[in-house]
């Protein structure tokens, strides 16, 4: 896990929906579990995981929720087969099957039929890249803290994170963090603030 390591990065999000019990939490992270890859064409799949092991899915119930934190992982893994692998073997599929038929020419549906087909025999051979990204949910005070960096581990989190626990994720800009910080301001009052200069004017 990245926050038991060494240097990280954290995102920060204000968690908008109704709490989960820790009955529900299981529920969701259990649901929306991470699940290895079948036949077909996928090329990413994202699903929780236990934040100690990836491996662990889903995550072990007692160790989410710890005292005012559910603590638990996103796992991510994609697979892709490299086009020049992929266009040499349709080539050779091609080139074997004008053979075996005689044919002078292949039409451009076949053509993309066998691309898939040949696609997903490659696409079971490929060894996925694996992606964890850590995640600590704060349920008393609505925040949550998160290594993801990329905008593509952010998308997957803030869509998986919906659909388990109907909740949103809505990034803590610095005007959200002002509201929170000094609720008693009006939202006008924070927009109308102008940024601080802290350069020195020569004398």
């Amino acid at each position: 896990m990245g926050l038991a390591q060494g240097g990280f990065s954290l995102k920060r999000y204000l968690v908008m929906g109704p709490v989960p019990s820790e009955d529900e939490l299981a529920e969701g992270l259990a649901e929306h579990r991470f699940r290895p890859f079948q036949d077909g064409l996928e090329e990413e799949r994202a699903g929780w995981c236990d934040w100690r092991n990836p491996l662990i899915t889903p995550p072990e119930k007692d160790w989410a929720t710890q005292e005012r934190f559910a603590l638990f992982g996103l796992r991510v893994d994609s697979r892709k087969v490299p086009t020049a692998l992929l266009k040499a073997h349709v080539d050779l599929r091609l080139r074997a099957l004008q053979a075996e038929k005689d044919l002078a020419f292949i039409g451009k549906e076949a053509r993309i039929s066998m691309a898939d087909e040949v696609k997903v025999e490659l696409l079971q051979k490929v060894l996925p890249a694996l992606k964890v990204v850590d995640v600590a949910w704060d349920l008393k005070g609505g925040m949550l803290w998160t290594t993801a960096s990329s905008s593509r581990a952010q998308s997957a989190l803030l869509d998986l994170f919906m659909k388990s626990f109907g909740c949103e994720l809505q990034p803590l800009a610095p005007l959200l963090l002002a509201g929170r910080v000094a609720p008693e301001l009006p939202v006008e009052a924070l927009m109308a603030l102008d940024p601080l200069d802290l350069e020195l004017e020569e004398a």
